[in-house]
């Protein structure tokens, strides 16, 4: 009987239309570099935020590996041609990506996001309008510094119209998509366009807003000499992470940054301290492949 529905968007559609978008995707080389280079960036943005003991698994990170998985899932939904609610799951991208600076302005994060993030009914915790989270963030110095070079603010208020697609402004913002097409799922080339349009001009705020909250990341260093491949969450990003960041971020945008992380004190005293450190020995070294080795072993024994 499900077979039977008064349904026109049918869901053995979507495998046809994923294989027409991934052969989109892969019959354009730049196309999928893009893609590749700005959401492996965005994954290694998450190295950035500290985990120390105060906050370790206290939920400060939790608004970002939100704003992760949901552009996951809103790239899930393009290729499956339901292009209006990839555009919905982008907005919640950005705005779970705006919380996670939000609530960890201060380093507090372990704090001020609990009433949030455990659902609490209080209105207190609601989340925040845009027009909130603006006003706290911008008295960050680091942005404040930032915004005199480039208009993030502008470019945060250019992505309202994301919020259409929520409310279904209109024809342009239905699952029509202001598109002459069938009322159905299919491949729609311009469909696809405007949605990766949006994801960039999302992820790269994300990525600066996070930069300039938590500089030490623009910041190419090689922290393997110093602990090898068991480096602390101390918000150092591998220096190969960082070019792919820099890469989508674009020269101007990353000089500012850079600059901007030169300039703070934090950043620079903890290099310091850092080059101070003895480099890792050879025998720790081993101790630490042996190791990872003897865990590998035991999790692909597990896994048989």
């Amino acid at each position: 009987m499900i077979e039977a529905l008064p349904f026109s968007y049918r869901y053995k559609d979507s495998s046809h239309v994923s294989e027409k978008t991934i052969e989109y995707i892969k019959n354009d080389s730049d196309l999928e570099e893009s893609l590749y280079d700005l959401a492996w960036a965005f994954h290694s943005l998450g190295q950035a935020i500290p985990q120390t003991t105060e906050n370790y698994w206290s939920g400060h990170y939790f608004p970002y590996s939100e704003s992760f998985d949901e552009f996951q899932i809103s790239f899930i939904l393009c290729v499956q041609g339901l292009y209006k609610q990839s555009m919905t799951s982008l907005r919640s991208v950005l705005e779970t990506g705006l919380l996670s600076i939000y609530y960890n302005l201060d380093d507090e994060g372990h704090r001020t996001v609990q009433g949030w993030l455990q659902s609490d009914d209080n209105k207190e915790y609601d989340t925040p309008d845009g027009q909130k989270i603006w006003k706290i963030i911008s008295k960050h110095s680091n942005i404040i510094k930032y915004q005199k070079k480039h208009n993030i603010k502008d470019e945060i208020l250019n992505l309202g119209y994301l919020h259409n697609y929520v409310h279904s402004k209109g024809w342009v913002y239905s699952n029509e998509f202001g598109l002459c097409k069938s009322n159905t799922l299919e491949f729609q080339e311009k469909g696809f366009k405007l949605w990766w349009q949006s994801a960039q001009k999302v992820i790269k705020i994300i990525l600066i807003l996070h930069l300039l909250k938590y500089p030490l990341g623009i910041i190419q260093y090689d922290y393997s000499n110093k602990f090898g491949i068991d480096v602390p969450s101390f918000g150092g990003i591998q220096s190969f992470q960082v070019e792919r960041i820099k890469k989508v971020l674009g020269k101007s945008v990353t000089e500012t940054i850079v600059n901007i992380a030169l300039e703070d004190k934090n950043v620079t005293d903890f290099i310091k301290e850092i080059k101070k450190m003895p480099d890792i020995s050879e025998e720790e070294l081993k101790k630490q492949n042996t190791t990872i080795k003897r865990i590998i072993k035991k999790n692909n024994a597990a896994n048989k």
